[in-house]
């Protein structure tokens, strides 16, 4: 299957941000266009769709092509609808309802609603928009990192369960992947396929986990150049509360169903049944 490198950069910055609900009498959507979370769940749309076009692309360079132009089509129609940013925000909005308590999300907005707060979502955003240069730039200043700057980025990756995060969302959206192409492949098990493509990342999970984890100081490194040491330590502080905890593992709870409820529907307009995929860990 098709490397998948070049949108995973996409999913790490998704670690980096707070995540929101939307709820009758919460301050859902204000959360979530605060935490940046708003467009970067859009990008969610564009990973997958590039996602396939890499596949489709490797299996040319390899000899063996996939995907002739009308399926190929077909396939990206699906995905418009069934990955649409507007549904993909619903879905969050609607499952961190039931997930986050009105009091933590109280408590994370009056961090997003700081300068500082403002400041940290606006420069996750920025860098969200210009990946190429994060990719050239990112292991060169991870090098030059200070030895308490590296040990704040390290407390920041832990807080935020980084690597954990970036495998499960990986992991989701690489399924979505697979078990879309194998549902305009003829003679392919859609099921069967995505399970399979499941599994076998499942099984590398440990070493993911390793891998993501380090690789997303990386990405702290490029996304919080400009801040000073008190800067990302106040950051820091706040990702390590409680309130911020639970929130953090809920935004990552309602990412996975939002790409497990996609995939049901894009299963459904293209005649599959959607595979069963909740995920061990």
């Amino acid at each position: 299957m098709v490397s998948i490198r070049r949108f995973i950069a996409l999913v790490l910055l998704v670690g980096c941000a707070a995540t929101a609900a939307h709820a009758q009498g919460r301050r859902t959507e204000e959360l979530m266009r605060k935490s940046g979370l708003w467009d970067q769940v859009a990008q969610m749309h564009a990973q997958v769709r590039l996602g396939v076009t890499l596949a489709r692309d490797d299996a040319k360079q390899r000899g063996s092509p996939m995907l002739a132009d009308q399926p190929f089509a077909r396939l990206n129609g699906a995905i418009d609808r069934a990955f649409a940013p507007d549904v993909l925000r619903e879905t969050v909005a609607l499952q961190m309802e039931e997930l986050l308590s009105a009091a933590d999300e109280a408590e994370v907005l009056k961090w997003l609603s700081s300068d500082l707060g403002a400041r940290f979502t606006r420069w996750e955003v920025e860098a969200g928009a210009n990946p190429a240069q994060r990719e050239i730039e990112a292991p060169k200043l991870a090098a030059a990192l200070t030895p308490a700057r590296r040990e704040k980025y390290l407390r920041l990756g832990q807080g935020l369960d980084s690597g954990n995060t970036v495998v499960t969302l990986t992991i989701d959206i690489t399924s979505a992947i697979v078990y879309g192409i194998a549902l305009v492949t003829p003679g392919t098990d859609a099921d069967v396929a995505a399970l399979g493509i499941r599994k076998r990342m499942e099984a590398q999970r440990p070493q993911m986990v390793q891998q993501f984890a380090e690789r997303s100081l990386q990405t702290y490194s490029y996304v919080y150049r400009n801040a000073t040491d008190a800067q990302v330590e106040a950051y820091v502080k706040f990702v390590e509360t409680p309130a911020s905890r639970r929130y953090h593992a809920a935004g990552v709870k309602a990412l996975d169903e939002a790409i497990s409820q996609a995939a049901n529907i894009l299963g459904k307009d293209l005649g599959g049944l959607p595979p069963e995929r909740r995920n061990p860990s």
